[in-house]
């Protein structure tokens, strides 16, 4: 398919279209909760673009993780600019750092070989990530003045949890789907 595209064409239309992923799924998810009045969102499922692509790209897909990060907190969650991009921080560093957790412990191919394969797989997916992200997010809140002190546990175990639950209902599935396959890569 890639024969005759160089590898920076591939890389740069890989990160285009993991930044439209996530940004188009938190905008519609935005506008789904939004229109419930279910705010802040209970679940994010552009947490599970971002693992699964951190989990099969590496750190080649940073950039596109972090600029579908500014563009939804920006555009579609109306988030002052450098909130926006304070958060492409943790919310790229985390599912990286994840997915490389699982590469190094388990394998680049989901070989789970029993249960501690499985555990380190469900810490880093559904705990770590979400952890982190949580803890920038929220982190960079408080420093912006966005969210008083009384808040930040509160506000910290809402994001751990959406973060969580957008990973265990999207991106699981695409693991146990990529686990089942034959070798991808």
């Amino acid at each position: 398919m890639w024969s005759g595209s160089s590898s920076w064409e591939r890389l740069c239309l890989e990160n285009g279209l993991t930044l439209l992923a996530y940004w188009a799924l938190a905008h519609l998810t935005f506008l789904v909760f939004s229109d419930l009045g279910v705010l802040p969102m209970p679940v994010w499922p552009s947490a599970a673009v971002a693992m699964v692509m951190a989990f099969c790209r590496g750190w080649k897909i940073a950039p596109g993780l972090a600029i579908g990060t500014i563009l939804a907190n920006h555009f579609s969650l109306s988030s002052p600019l450098g909130y926006a991009f304070s958060l492409a921080l943790m919310n790229t560093a985390g599912p990286l750092l994840g997915a490389s957790i699982i590469r190094r412990q388990v394998s680049s191919r989901l070989a789970i070989g029993g249960f501690v394969d499985l555990l380190i797989c469900f810490c880093a997916i559904l705990i770590i990530t979400p952890m982190l992200t949580a803890t920038g997010g929220i982190g960079f809140k408080f420093f912006f003045g966005m969210i008083p002190a009384s808040g930040i546990v509160v506000g910290w175990l809402k994001w751990t949890i959406a973060h969580s639950l957008g990973a265990l209902l999207f991106a699981t599935p695409v693991f146990a789907w990529m686990a089942l396959k034959e070798p991808w890569e």
